[in-house]
C-alpha cells in the first residue's frame, strides 16, 4: 500500500473525498491543500470504489447520498479490500443512520453542515491513529 504521494521532495498524505456536489468538493479541496494534503475527487460510488483501489489513499472522505449507489454500499465494498481510515460525510443526521455507518467499517461520522477547520482536524486524527496503528505504510 502507498498511501503518501510525493510531490516534488517532500510528503504529503492523500484524502479521496467520495462527493457529487462540486462546490463541496472545491471547498474540501481547498482546506485540506492548504494543510498539505493531495485531494483525490471521485463524483460517483463506483469511482471512488475504483481509486480507493488503485490509488491507495491515506483516507476516504465518503459522502453517504451518491447518485449511482449509496456511500454505505461504497463503504462496504472499500472495507472488502482495505483497512484505510473512512469518515462519512452526510446530512443524515438520526442516530439509525450513523449506527449503520459505523457498523459498516466507517472510522467517523460528520454531518452537514460541518466546519472544514473541525473537518481537516478529524482527518489529522484519524490519519494519525493510523500510522500508529499500522494501518497506513511510510
Amino acid at each position: 500500500m502507498e498511501p503518501i504521494r510525493v510531490i516534488g521532495s517532500e510528503l504529503r498524505p492523500s484524502v479521496l473525498v467520495v462527493e457529487d456536489e462540486p462546490s463541496l468538493v472545491e471547498s474540501i479541496r481547498f482546506a485540506l491543500e492548504i494543510e498539505g494534503f493531495l485531494v483525490l475527487p471521485a463524483a460517483t460510488g463506483r469511482a471512488g470504489v475504483e481509486l480507493a483501489r488503485s490509488a491507495s489513499p491515506s483516507l476516504v472522505l465518503l459522502d453517504v447520498m451518491l447518485p449511482e449507489s449509496s456511500g454505505l454500499d461504497v463503504c462496504r465494498q472499500i472495507r472488502q479490500g482495505s483497512d484505510v481510515p473512512i469518515v462519512m460525510l452526510t446530512a443524515r443526521d438520526s442516530e439509525a443512520d450513523k449506527v449503520a455507518g459505523l457498523e459498516l467499517g466507517a472510522d467517523d461520522y460528520i454531518t452537514k453542515p460541518f466546519s472544514m477547520r473541525e473537518l481537516v482536524a478529524r482527518v489529522r486524527a484519524q490519519i494519525r491513529r493510523s500510522e500508529r496503528s499500522g494501518r497506513i505504510e511510510e
